[in-house]
């Protein structure tokens, strides 16, 4: 999910154009690592409405919080609202995604998600920096054991230790970890046993500073001209996403 050597996806503009610089980290089909991903293309385009190349850094997501807080980048994707307070982005309120809190078991568990209390006893796979919305967040920091990986793929991680029942289920987001088990051959090995209600809106977090906001106001007319073209919604539905 996350690697360490820097891949760059451009959009082609004149050598004179203005340059934002975005990071994140694979988390496919939201974000991916060859120049697509529904988040990659919305901000690739909502930019080049309004004349701005799109510099996109494939890196750790903990670390691209850290540099855009930094100033050392100018924004980072798919962010929630408690990652721009715990990192002091600057946020437009542009929401471009949502997430929700999806639980999977290995495939011939019986186990069905019904209430945080249903949890209870279960050894739950996270990923380490990731925002699991206030109740599970808070579920979790006071919940033991659990196993949060890191590192370059750590979904990939998570789907074998659920495969291999070396936890009893993973939490992450639906439309990812089905995406992720297609690529990795876990499909069969899983099965999806129900989700939170609760719903996580996703934003492009920006650098708190001029620079910051003036791309966070350029990306909000990109947005909208992009839903007045029609072009908005023709990414959605090249991505199968609905929010």
């Amino acid at each position: 999910m996350k690697s360490r050597l820097l891949i760059l996806l451009t959009v082609s503009f004149p050598s004179s154009a203005e340059q934002i610089v975005v990071a994140s980290d694979i988390w496919c089909p939201y974000i991916c690592s060859d120049n697509s991903g529904y988040v990659v293309e919305l901000t690739q385009q909502a930019f080049a409405t309004v004349d701005v190349e799109v510099k996109f850094e494939t890196i750790p997501f903990q670390r691209a919080l850290k540099l855009t807080s930094q100033h050392k980048i100018d924004a980072v994707l798919a962010v929630t609202s408690e990652h721009m307070l715990n990192f002091e982005l600057y946020n437009n309120h542009i929401v471009i995604g949502q997430y929700t809190n999806d639980f999977y078991t290995a495939v011939d568990s019986s186990w069905q998600y019904s209430d945080l209390a249903s949890l209870d006893d279960m050894l739950i796979a996270t990923i380490l920096g990731y925002d699991y919305g206030q109740s599970l967040n808070q579920y979790l920091e006071t919940r033991h054991p659990q196993i949060r990986t890191s590192g370059e793929t750590p979904l990939k991680s998570n789907l074998y230790l659920t495969a291999k029942r070396r936890v009893d289920l993973l939490v992450g987001n639906r439309y990812v970890i089905d995406h992720t088990a297609r690529q990795f051959g876990y499909s069969d090995d899983i099965r999806y046993a129900g989700s939170e209600n609760e719903i996580t809106p996703l934003y492009v977090g920006f650098g708190n500073n001029d620079k910051g906001r003036s791309y966070a106001t350029k990306f909000a007319q990109g947005i909208e001209s992009l839903k007045q073209n029609g072009e908005y919604q023709a990414i959605l539905d090249k991505y199968q996403i609905t929010f």
